[in-house]
């Protein structure tokens, strides 16, 4: 999805790509769920929208600002600072669900906070040009990462009552309306102004689609057969991923800044799964 995102950018505005790229989404979920004879009579229902603003402006304000982040930021540099979220889910479950954050934990998430600090500090330090497109990037892959740290939370909550299905749904809902609010603003700023894509153009908008709705089920999924804590290393296999396409495709190198950052962001990562995996040993 990264990949195909990337190569739209350079041709298609944003706002468009995200308002084509939710309907796809839900498109090919829909049409999983139907090759697997597991749709139901209002699985895709919101059942409350009260109840899903939260997740739904959350999440959709997150993808927005990380789909502008990687028009701005090196591909490795993104993926790198989005690692900060599953240690931000810690501190807000702490502050918002009143779960209990120990001495692992608060070491886990010093280290992230360290690392991330490490990473973004070219663009955002002392002495960095902040009015650039880069130091932009930086902080909207970061604001990113804590919207879709507190959009987990919400998540949490609204599983209680409502379906993953329905959750997909307003989330998508959510993402068509900010894609689709570029379009009038297009008569004022002519740069976001949509397009009528060519043949790649289509392609590349059904390439980021199809994989990003398949990946967020894909992930749904997961969670049937294993744990959280089982399936979180896993994330961590995005920036070898990420790195090899930046370099291959878009002549994106990782600065020594990241390399140097990112093992203190995925040690706090792997301790709060150490510490998960305690716990349940435990029974606690």
């Amino acid at each position: 999805m990264m990949i195909s995102l990337k190569f739209a950018t350079l041709t298609i505005p944003v706002g468009q790509i995200i308002f084509v790229r939710a309907i796809i989404g839900v498109a090919a979920i829909a049409i999983f769920y139907r090759l697997q004879r597991r749709a139901r009579a209002g699985s895709l229902r919101v059942g409350s929208i009260k109840n899903h603003l939260p997740w739904a402006i959350s999440s959709a304000t997150a993808m927005t600002m990380w789909f502008v982040a990687l028009t701005l930021i090196p591909l490795p540099e993104a993926t790198a600072i989005g690692f900060i979220v599953p240690l931000l889910v810690v501190a807000f479950a702490w502050a918002f669900l009143g779960e209990q954050i120990r001495l692992v934990r608060t070491a886990a998430i010093a280290s992230g906070l360290v690392g991330v600090s490490i990473i973004i500090w070219p663009r955002l330090g002392v002495g960095a040009d902040y009015e650039s497109a880069p130091a932009l990037g930086a902080a909207l892959s970061l604001a990113a990462a804590i919207c879709w740290a507190y959009a987990q939370i919400c998540l949490r909550i609204l599983s209680k009552t409502e379906s993953s299905a329905s959750a997909v749904t307003s989330f998508s809902v959510a993402t068509m309306i900010i894609g689709l609010f570029t379009l009038p603003l297009s008569r004022l700023m002519p740069d976001i102004s949509w397009i009528l894509p060519d043949t790649t153009g289509w392609l590349l908008l059904m390439l980021c689609g199809v994989t990003g709705g398949l990946g967020q089920l894909a992930t749904a999924e997961s969670l049937r057969f294993a744990t959280p804590a089982t399936l979180a290393p896993l994330e961590y296999l995005a920036f070898p991923i990420a790195s090899i396409a930046a370099v291959v495709f878009f002549d994106e190198h990782p600065d020594s800044n990241i390399w140097i950052g990112l093992p203190f962001v995925i040690a706090g990562g792997l301790l709060v799964i150490m510490r998960e995996y305690q716990l349940k040993h435990r029974g606690n």
